[in-house]
Protein backbone atom coordinates (compact mmCIF):
# COMPACT_ATOMS: atom_id res chain seq x y z
CA UNK A 1 0.00 0.00 0.00
CA UNK A 2 1.46 3.07 -0.91
CA UNK A 3 1.28 6.41 1.17
CA UNK A 4 -1.82 7.84 -1.14
CA UNK A 5 -3.70 4.44 -0.45
CA UNK A 6 -3.42 4.58 3.14
CA UNK A 7 -3.90 7.70 3.64
CA UNK A 8 -7.22 6.85 1.41
CA UNK A 9 -7.83 4.41 3.77
CA UNK A 10 -7.59 6.27 7.01
CA UNK A 11 -9.78 9.00 5.67
CA UNK A 12 -12.86 6.30 4.92
CA UNK A 13 -12.80 5.38 8.31
CA UNK A 14 -12.39 9.66 9.95
CA UNK A 15 -15.32 10.33 7.28
CA UNK A 16 -17.51 7.60 6.52
CA UNK A 17 -20.28 10.15 5.83
CA UNK A 18 -20.99 13.10 4.23
CA UNK A 19 -21.70 15.22 7.61
CA UNK A 20 -18.08 14.06 8.94
CA UNK A 21 -16.51 15.74 5.49
CA UNK A 22 -18.96 18.53 6.69
CA UNK A 23 -17.62 19.02 10.06
CA UNK A 24 -14.01 18.86 9.24
CA UNK A 25 -14.63 21.17 6.12
CA UNK A 26 -16.04 24.02 8.64
CA UNK A 27 -12.83 23.54 11.04
CA UNK A 28 -10.49 24.38 7.93
CA UNK A 29 -12.77 26.64 5.79
CA UNK A 30 -12.79 30.42 6.51
CA UNK A 31 -16.59 31.22 7.69
CA UNK A 32 -17.76 33.23 4.98
CA UNK A 33 -16.74 30.62 2.40
CA UNK A 34 -18.26 28.08 4.50
CA UNK A 35 -21.61 29.80 4.89
CA UNK A 36 -21.97 30.68 1.26
CA UNK A 37 -21.80 26.73 0.43
CA UNK A 38 -23.64 25.46 3.87
CA UNK A 39 -26.66 28.35 3.99
CA UNK A 40 -29.48 28.58 2.17
CA UNK A 41 -32.59 30.41 1.62
CA UNK A 42 -34.67 31.62 4.65
CA UNK A 43 -34.41 32.46 7.94
CA UNK A 44 -34.76 28.68 9.43
CA UNK A 45 -33.76 27.14 5.86
CA UNK A 46 -36.49 25.27 5.30
CA UNK A 47 -36.38 23.84 2.13
CA UNK A 48 -32.44 22.43 2.50
CA UNK A 49 -33.70 20.61 5.69
CA UNK A 50 -37.12 19.02 3.81
CA UNK A 51 -35.15 18.05 0.62
CA UNK A 52 -32.97 15.82 3.49
CA UNK A 53 -35.68 14.61 5.50
CA UNK A 54 -37.72 13.60 2.14
CA UNK A 55 -34.97 11.69 0.44
CA UNK A 56 -34.91 9.51 4.21
CA UNK A 57 -38.74 9.54 3.72
CA UNK A 58 -38.51 7.38 0.61
CA UNK A 59 -38.65 3.30 1.66
CA UNK A 60 -37.32 0.37 -0.46
CA UNK A 61 -38.47 -2.74 0.46
CA UNK A 62 -35.44 -5.26 -0.57
CA UNK A 63 -35.91 -8.41 -1.95
CA UNK A 64 -33.72 -11.69 -1.13
CA UNK A 65 -32.68 -15.05 -2.37
CA UNK A 66 -31.16 -13.63 -5.51
CA UNK A 67 -27.29 -13.75 -7.26
CA UNK A 68 -26.30 -9.90 -6.91
CA UNK A 69 -22.36 -10.88 -5.94
CA UNK A 70 -21.73 -7.41 -8.08
CA UNK A 71 -23.56 -4.17 -9.13
CA UNK A 72 -23.12 -2.42 -12.12
CA UNK A 73 -23.33 1.05 -11.37
CA UNK A 74 -22.33 2.52 -15.01
CA UNK A 75 -24.82 4.57 -16.64
CA UNK A 76 -25.21 5.92 -19.67
CA UNK A 77 -26.49 9.70 -20.56
CA UNK A 78 -26.20 11.38 -23.39
CA UNK A 79 -23.95 9.10 -25.65
CA UNK A 80 -21.20 8.94 -22.64
CA UNK A 81 -21.18 5.93 -20.31
CA UNK A 82 -20.44 7.05 -17.17
CA UNK A 83 -18.58 4.79 -14.23
CA UNK A 84 -21.38 5.87 -11.35
CA UNK A 85 -24.78 7.95 -11.77
CA UNK A 86 -23.14 10.88 -10.07
CA UNK A 87 -22.53 14.20 -11.22
CA UNK A 88 -21.13 17.26 -9.86
CA UNK A 89 -23.27 20.01 -9.73
CA UNK A 90 -22.98 23.16 -10.71
CA UNK A 91 -21.84 25.62 -7.83
CA UNK A 92 -21.58 29.26 -7.93
CA UNK A 93 -18.28 29.57 -7.04
CA UNK A 94 -15.70 26.44 -5.82
CA UNK A 95 -13.32 28.60 -5.30
CA UNK A 96 -14.51 30.27 -2.77
CA UNK A 97 -14.04 27.02 -0.28
CA UNK A 98 -10.51 26.48 -1.93
CA UNK A 99 -8.79 28.85 -4.93
CA UNK A 100 -8.35 26.64 -7.45
CA UNK A 101 -11.62 24.74 -7.06
CA UNK A 102 -13.11 24.50 -10.19
CA UNK A 103 -10.03 22.42 -11.91
CA UNK A 104 -9.91 20.33 -8.55
CA UNK A 105 -13.38 19.15 -9.48
CA UNK A 106 -12.32 18.72 -12.87
CA UNK A 107 -9.46 16.51 -12.49
CA UNK A 108 -11.96 14.58 -10.49
CA UNK A 109 -14.55 14.51 -13.03
CA UNK A 110 -11.99 13.16 -15.45
CA UNK A 111 -9.93 10.58 -12.75
CA UNK A 112 -13.69 9.24 -11.73
CA UNK A 113 -15.54 9.67 -15.33
CA UNK A 114 -18.38 11.42 -13.72
CA UNK A 115 -19.71 14.50 -15.30
CA UNK A 116 -19.24 18.29 -14.02
CA UNK A 117 -21.55 20.65 -14.80
CA UNK A 118 -19.32 24.16 -14.33
CA UNK A 119 -21.39 27.05 -13.46
CA UNK A 120 -21.60 29.80 -15.93
CA UNK A 121 -20.17 32.13 -12.53
CA UNK A 122 -17.65 30.03 -11.89
CA UNK A 123 -14.04 31.17 -10.64
CA UNK A 124 -12.45 29.00 -13.50
CA UNK A 125 -13.07 29.66 -17.65
CA UNK A 126 -14.97 27.01 -19.58
CA UNK A 127 -11.74 26.75 -21.81
CA UNK A 128 -9.54 26.14 -18.80
CA UNK A 129 -11.76 23.32 -17.00
CA UNK A 130 -12.35 21.82 -20.66
CA UNK A 131 -8.70 21.40 -20.83
CA UNK A 132 -8.48 19.21 -17.41
CA UNK A 133 -11.54 17.12 -18.30
CA UNK A 134 -12.10 17.25 -22.10
CA UNK A 135 -14.99 14.43 -22.19
CA UNK A 136 -16.44 14.95 -18.98
CA UNK A 137 -17.46 18.90 -18.77
CA UNK A 138 -20.95 20.26 -19.03
CA UNK A 139 -21.84 23.86 -18.99
CA UNK A 140 -24.63 26.15 -17.15
CA UNK A 141 -25.91 29.34 -17.88
CA UNK A 142 -27.89 31.78 -15.86
CA UNK A 143 -29.95 33.98 -18.30
CA UNK A 144 -27.76 37.53 -19.55
CA UNK A 145 -31.02 38.67 -21.29
CA UNK A 146 -28.43 41.96 -22.68
CA UNK A 147 -28.74 42.01 -26.75
CA UNK A 148 -31.26 39.00 -27.07
CA UNK A 149 -29.26 37.07 -25.16
CA UNK A 150 -26.21 37.77 -26.93
CA UNK A 151 -23.58 37.00 -24.00
CA UNK A 152 -25.40 34.10 -23.32
CA UNK A 153 -25.05 32.59 -26.58
CA UNK A 154 -21.53 33.18 -26.71
CA UNK A 155 -21.06 31.45 -23.95
CA UNK A 156 -22.49 28.54 -25.24
CA UNK A 157 -19.95 29.05 -28.74
CA UNK A 158 -17.38 29.30 -26.76
CA UNK A 159 -18.42 26.23 -24.63
CA UNK A 160 -18.57 24.10 -28.13
CA UNK A 161 -15.53 25.24 -29.13
CA UNK A 162 -13.73 24.39 -26.16
CA UNK A 163 -15.38 20.50 -26.50
CA UNK A 164 -18.49 20.40 -24.47
CA UNK A 165 -21.55 19.03 -25.72
CA UNK A 166 -24.29 18.90 -23.05
CA UNK A 167 -25.69 23.08 -21.97
CA UNK A 168 -27.73 23.34 -19.22
CA UNK A 169 -30.16 26.06 -18.81
CA UNK A 170 -30.93 26.84 -14.86
CA UNK A 171 -34.49 28.44 -14.83
CA UNK A 172 -35.30 28.38 -10.91
CA UNK A 173 -33.43 31.69 -10.11
CA UNK A 174 -35.40 34.57 -11.37
CA UNK A 175 -35.06 36.99 -8.47
CA UNK A 176 -32.12 37.24 -6.00
CA UNK A 177 -33.30 35.77 -2.70
CA UNK A 178 -31.72 36.61 0.40
CA UNK A 179 -29.45 33.71 2.58
CA UNK A 180 -29.06 35.02 6.07
CA UNK A 181 -25.81 33.30 6.68
CA UNK A 182 -24.06 34.97 3.69
CA UNK A 183 -25.00 38.68 4.58
CA UNK A 184 -23.85 37.84 8.74
CA UNK A 185 -20.73 36.68 6.94
CA UNK A 186 -19.89 39.56 5.13
CA UNK A 187 -19.35 37.93 1.67
CA UNK A 188 -18.80 39.68 -1.43
CA UNK A 189 -19.41 37.63 -4.54
CA UNK A 190 -16.63 37.74 -6.01
CA UNK A 191 -14.28 37.79 -2.89
CA UNK A 192 -13.11 40.76 -1.70
CA UNK A 193 -11.13 41.46 1.50
CA UNK A 194 -12.99 43.57 4.34
CA UNK A 195 -12.38 43.83 7.90
CA UNK A 196 -14.68 40.38 8.73
CA UNK A 197 -13.25 38.11 6.27
CA UNK A 198 -9.23 38.95 6.72
CA UNK A 199 -9.83 38.13 10.15
CA UNK A 200 -11.32 34.84 8.91
CA UNK A 201 -8.95 34.14 6.45
CA UNK A 202 -5.75 34.54 9.08
CA UNK A 203 -7.23 31.81 11.41
CA UNK A 204 -6.90 29.87 8.20
CA UNK A 205 -3.53 29.44 6.54
CA UNK A 206 -3.99 26.62 4.42
CA UNK A 207 -6.54 28.34 2.66
CA UNK A 208 -4.82 31.71 2.50
CA UNK A 209 -1.96 29.59 0.71
CA UNK A 210 -3.96 28.39 -1.76
CA UNK A 211 -5.51 31.76 -2.43
CA UNK A 212 -2.02 33.31 -2.98
CA UNK A 213 -0.95 30.38 -4.99
CA UNK A 214 -4.28 30.47 -7.48
CA UNK A 215 -5.97 33.88 -6.41
CA UNK A 216 -9.77 33.98 -7.37
CA UNK A 217 -10.97 35.09 -10.33
CA UNK A 218 -14.28 35.06 -9.59
CA UNK A 219 -17.12 35.35 -12.86
CA UNK A 220 -13.96 34.44 -15.18
CA UNK A 221 -16.44 33.63 -18.09
CA UNK A 222 -18.03 36.70 -17.92
CA UNK A 223 -14.73 38.85 -18.12
CA UNK A 224 -14.71 39.16 -21.96
CA UNK A 225 -18.19 40.87 -22.03
CA UNK A 226 -17.61 43.65 -19.44
CA UNK A 227 -15.23 46.09 -21.72
CA UNK A 228 -11.74 46.20 -22.83
CA UNK A 229 -9.11 44.88 -19.98
CA UNK A 230 -12.22 45.00 -17.40
CA UNK A 231 -11.14 45.10 -13.81
CA UNK A 232 -13.05 42.56 -11.35
CA UNK A 233 -14.72 45.69 -9.67
CA UNK A 234 -16.27 46.04 -13.72
CA UNK A 235 -17.08 42.58 -14.18
CA UNK A 236 -18.98 42.18 -11.06
CA UNK A 237 -20.92 45.02 -11.85
CA UNK A 238 -21.74 43.90 -15.04
CA UNK A 239 -22.69 40.84 -14.33
CA UNK A 240 -24.99 42.08 -11.58
CA UNK A 241 -26.37 44.49 -13.99
CA UNK A 242 -27.06 42.12 -16.82
CA UNK A 243 -28.00 39.31 -15.20
CA UNK A 244 -31.32 37.96 -13.72
CA UNK A 245 -35.04 36.98 -14.78
CA UNK A 246 -35.59 33.22 -15.94
CA UNK A 247 -35.47 32.22 -19.58
CA UNK A 248 -38.49 31.61 -21.19
CA UNK A 249 -39.67 28.94 -23.33
CA UNK A 250 -39.38 30.77 -26.25
CA UNK A 251 -35.42 31.13 -25.28
CA UNK A 252 -35.15 27.99 -24.63
CA UNK A 253 -35.74 27.32 -28.28
CA UNK A 254 -33.15 29.78 -29.49
CA UNK A 255 -30.39 28.25 -27.37
CA UNK A 256 -32.13 24.23 -29.40
CA UNK A 257 -31.43 27.08 -32.63
CA UNK A 258 -28.26 27.38 -31.82
CA UNK A 259 -27.03 24.61 -29.92
CA UNK A 260 -25.88 21.56 -31.84
CA UNK A 261 -25.84 19.36 -28.69
CA UNK A 262 -27.61 17.93 -25.95
CA UNK A 263 -29.67 20.39 -24.11
CA UNK A 264 -30.95 20.61 -20.38
CA UNK A 265 -33.06 22.32 -18.59
CA UNK A 266 -32.76 22.60 -14.95
CA UNK A 267 -34.71 23.76 -11.92
CA UNK A 268 -38.42 22.05 -12.69
CA UNK A 269 -40.63 20.85 -9.76
CA UNK A 270 -43.91 20.65 -12.01
CA UNK A 271 -44.40 18.24 -14.63
CA UNK A 272 -46.47 20.99 -16.84
CA UNK A 273 -43.15 22.94 -16.63
CA UNK A 274 -41.39 19.24 -17.77
CA UNK A 275 -43.56 19.29 -20.81
CA UNK A 276 -43.27 22.72 -21.81
CA UNK A 277 -39.03 22.07 -21.79
CA UNK A 278 -39.07 19.49 -23.59
CA UNK A 279 -41.30 20.64 -26.25
CA UNK A 280 -39.27 23.45 -26.17
CA UNK A 281 -36.85 21.15 -27.12
CA UNK A 282 -34.59 20.01 -24.43
CA UNK A 283 -33.15 16.46 -24.24
CA UNK A 284 -33.40 16.59 -20.55
CA UNK A 285 -34.49 17.88 -17.72
CA UNK A 286 -33.42 18.60 -14.14
CA UNK A 287 -35.70 18.15 -10.95
CA UNK A 288 -34.34 20.38 -8.76
CA UNK A 289 -35.14 23.20 -6.28
CA UNK A 290 -31.46 24.49 -6.24
CA UNK A 291 -30.39 22.75 -3.11
CA UNK A 292 -32.92 25.38 -0.96
CA UNK A 293 -30.92 27.89 -1.86
CA UNK A 294 -33.50 29.65 -3.99
CA UNK A 295 -37.56 29.64 -2.18
CA UNK A 296 -37.91 28.29 1.54
CA UNK A 297 -41.18 27.18 0.78
CA UNK A 298 -41.01 24.76 -2.38
CA UNK A 299 -41.45 21.03 -1.50
CA UNK A 300 -38.41 18.89 -1.73
CA UNK A 301 -37.51 18.07 -5.25
CA UNK A 302 -37.38 14.28 -4.69
CA UNK A 303 -41.41 14.51 -3.90
CA UNK A 304 -42.01 16.19 -7.71
CA UNK A 305 -39.87 13.49 -9.28
CA UNK A 306 -42.24 10.99 -9.85
CA UNK A 307 -44.99 12.90 -11.29
CA UNK A 308 -41.71 14.63 -13.69
CA UNK A 309 -41.23 10.68 -14.70
CA UNK A 310 -44.22 10.13 -15.80
CA UNK A 311 -44.86 13.22 -17.47
CA UNK A 312 -42.04 13.15 -19.59
CA UNK A 313 -39.59 10.19 -19.04
CA UNK A 314 -40.48 8.44 -22.18
CA UNK A 315 -39.61 11.53 -24.13
CA UNK A 316 -36.37 12.90 -22.51
CA UNK A 317 -33.71 12.30 -19.82
CA UNK A 318 -34.89 12.87 -16.08
CA UNK A 319 -31.95 14.16 -13.75
CA UNK A 320 -32.64 14.65 -9.78
CA UNK A 321 -30.26 17.21 -7.87
CA UNK A 322 -31.12 18.34 -4.11
CA UNK A 323 -30.30 16.94 -0.91
CA UNK A 324 -28.45 13.83 -2.19
CA UNK A 325 -25.49 12.84 0.80
CA UNK A 326 -25.27 9.33 0.63
CA UNK A 327 -25.47 6.42 -1.87
CA UNK A 328 -28.64 4.95 -0.84
CA UNK A 329 -29.75 8.54 -1.65
CA UNK A 330 -28.69 8.02 -5.29
CA UNK A 331 -30.39 4.76 -5.59
CA UNK A 332 -34.14 5.69 -3.70
CA UNK A 333 -33.84 8.83 -6.16
CA UNK A 334 -32.74 5.85 -9.36
CA UNK A 335 -35.45 3.90 -8.02
CA UNK A 336 -37.86 6.28 -8.73
CA UNK A 337 -37.38 6.73 -12.05
CA UNK A 338 -34.71 9.30 -12.32
CA UNK A 339 -31.70 8.52 -15.17
CA UNK A 340 -29.09 10.70 -13.36
CA UNK A 341 -28.47 12.00 -9.99
CA UNK A 342 -26.42 15.82 -9.65
CA UNK A 343 -24.86 16.53 -5.97
CA UNK A 344 -23.25 19.33 -4.90
CA UNK A 345 -22.75 20.57 -1.42
CA UNK A 346 -20.75 17.06 -1.06
CA UNK A 347 -18.22 17.64 -3.45
CA UNK A 348 -17.45 21.37 -1.85
CA UNK A 349 -17.34 19.60 1.66
CA UNK A 350 -14.81 17.34 0.41
CA UNK A 351 -12.67 19.99 -0.83
CA UNK A 352 -13.08 22.10 1.93
CA UNK A 353 -12.24 18.98 4.28
CA UNK A 354 -9.20 16.69 2.03
CA UNK A 355 -8.32 19.95 -0.62
CA UNK A 356 -7.38 19.01 -4.31
CA UNK A 357 -8.19 15.15 -3.06
CA UNK A 358 -11.48 15.43 -1.53
CA UNK A 359 -13.70 15.69 -5.01
CA UNK A 360 -12.05 12.55 -5.88
CA UNK A 361 -12.48 11.10 -2.36
CA UNK A 362 -15.94 12.13 -2.83
CA UNK A 363 -16.45 10.06 -5.79
CA UNK A 364 -15.13 7.07 -4.47
CA UNK A 365 -17.48 7.49 -1.83
CA UNK A 366 -20.78 7.20 -3.97
CA UNK A 367 -19.17 4.55 -5.66
CA UNK A 368 -19.06 2.36 -2.89
CA UNK A 369 -22.49 3.09 -1.43
CA UNK A 370 -24.53 2.77 -4.42
CA UNK A 371 -22.79 -0.84 -4.88
CA UNK A 372 -23.95 -2.08 -1.52
CA UNK A 373 -26.82 0.03 -1.69
CA UNK A 374 -27.96 -1.87 -4.69
CA UNK A 375 -26.67 -5.40 -3.86
CA UNK A 376 -28.68 -4.38 -0.08
CA UNK A 377 -31.96 -4.49 -1.79
CA UNK A 378 -31.38 -7.18 -4.00
CA UNK A 379 -30.74 -6.20 -7.05
CA UNK A 380 -27.78 -5.70 -9.23
CA UNK A 381 -29.22 -2.58 -12.09
CA UNK A 382 -31.25 0.55 -11.44
CA UNK A 383 -33.53 -0.81 -13.84
CA UNK A 384 -34.19 -3.76 -11.37
CA UNK A 385 -34.51 -1.00 -8.51
CA UNK A 386 -37.03 0.36 -10.44
CA UNK A 387 -39.45 -2.17 -10.17
CA UNK A 388 -39.18 -2.98 -5.87
CA UNK A 389 -41.52 -2.26 -3.75
CA UNK A 390 -41.26 1.65 -2.54
CA UNK A 391 -43.02 3.98 0.22
CA UNK A 392 -43.10 7.48 -0.79
CA UNK A 393 -45.06 9.63 1.63
CA UNK A 394 -44.48 12.63 0.43
CA UNK A 395 -44.87 12.18 -3.26
CA UNK A 396 -46.84 15.29 -4.97
CA UNK A 397 -49.65 14.36 -7.18
CA UNK A 398 -50.80 17.07 -9.48
CA UNK A 399 -53.77 18.47 -11.41
CA UNK A 400 -54.20 17.27 -15.07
Amino acid sequence: MNAFESKTARWKLDYPTIEDLRVRARKRTPRFAFDYVDGAAGASEHNMKTNASALDAVEIVPRYGVENYKANTETELFGHTYSIPVGIAPMGIPSLVRPGGELDFARAAKAHNIPLVLGGVAGATVEDCAREAPNNLWFQLYRVAKDELAVNLDMARRAKEAGVNVLVLTLDVPARTKRPRELRGRLMIPYRHSVQTVSEVLKHPVWLAAYFRHGMDGFANYKPYAGDNATMKEVTAFVRRESGGSFTWDEVKKFRDAWPGALVVKGLLHPGDAEMAVGAGADGVVVSNHGGRQLEAAPPAIDALPAIVDAVGSKSKVMFDSGVRSGIDVVRAMALGADFVFSGRPFMYGLGALASAGPGFVADFFAEEISAALRQIGTQTFAEARELTIRHPGALTFDA
